[in-house]
């Protein structure tokens, strides 16, 4: 009797995991003793691992995955108690109990806090979450460069172009801006420059999403630039949409879009002839993206 009750006042939850601070682990042990207080049975102490990849429990010669969905003590507990009530999660594989473990008494006095505390890193060792293993853990955001083809008017031949674009998450959605110029490619010499705001979503800035759009809103500049004349120049405001796909290989990403441009007034210029651009206009973008891994 008294080698059981010394066993319960010194027995802990196994820590192995170097993610958990002293107050988590302190934590997770008084919860976890707590659940299997009133259990009958004898039942060892369950374990905590995880690496720089993966996170689990060691418990019942089962080894029980730690998804990472909710904070790691709220998740442990309740990967216990859904073993304690047979509602078993996913088991990744079976492992061998620890024997040296010795089992839990039949009844445990009340809940006695230990002295036991997480390992603490190794001096030079770097936070480990300081950049995500998974897509879907990257803040997002960064800088993208693209080709930009726009369609011709019926004045005024195809242009091709940069185009640089920026952003940075701010919860699910990307706000950014970006800068382009076109040239035409035969015919008279044109130029377009946007500079324009954006409001994005998905691809290619966010390197879990295959697709994605983006609204944009700013102003469009005309130039033309006759021989033996000084250029003659036009601006409009000009709102975009435009429609995303992309493949992310980590910090470099390749991407197309698709983009419809609706001049809200004529970008027209008067110089030897009428020169007008598409009050509707297309083009499409062929691009590659430098994308933000740190983690959310």
């Amino acid at each position: 009797m008294w080698s059981s009750v010394a066993r319960a006042q010194t027995a802990h939850v196994d820590n192995r995991c170097a993610r958990l601070s002293t107050d988590a682990y302190e934590e997770l042990d008084a919860r976890v003793l707590l659940l299997l207080r009133g259990e009958p049975g004898e039942r060892p102490l369950p374990a905590v691992v995880c690496t720089a990849t993966s996170a689990w429990v060691e418990w019942n010669g089962k080894r029980l995955v730690v998804t990472g969905r909710t904070p790691i003590v709220d998740e442990v507990v309740d990967i216990i108690e859904a073993e304690l009530h047979d509602d078993d999660p996913a088991v990744e594989a079976t492992v061998k109990p620890d024997e040296s473990d010795a089992s839990a008494p039949d009844e445990l006095p009340p809940l006695q806090r230990g002295s036991g505390t997480a390992p603490p890193l190794p001096p030079t060792a770097q936070p480990a979450d300081r950049v995500a293993v998974r897509a879907s853990d990257a803040r997002g955001g960064g800088i993208s460069l693209g080709i930009e083809t726009e369609l011709p008017s019926h004045s005024i031949a195809t242009a091709i172009g940069p185009a640089f674009d920026f952003a940075a998450g701010v919860g699910p959605v990307l706000l950014g801006a970006r800068e382009a110029i076109r040239f035409s490619v035969a015919g008279r010499h044109v130029s377009f420059m946007d500079f324009q705001a954006a409001l994005a979503y998905g691809a290619p800035f966010d390197p879990a999403a295959r697709f994605g759009g983006v609204v944009r809103f700013g102003a469009e500049w005309m130039v033309e630039y006759p021989e033996g004349n000084s250029g003659q120049a036009a601006v409009v405001p000009v709102t975009d949409v435009g429609l995303r796909l992309a493949n992310s290989f980590g910090l470099v990403g390749l991407w197309v879009g698709v983009d419809a441009h609706f001049r809200l007034s004529p970008l027209r210029l008067r110089s030897h002839g009428t020169l007008q651009a598409n009050d509707v206009g297309g083009s499409f973008t062929l691009g590659v993206d430098f994308v933000d891994w740190s983690r959310k």
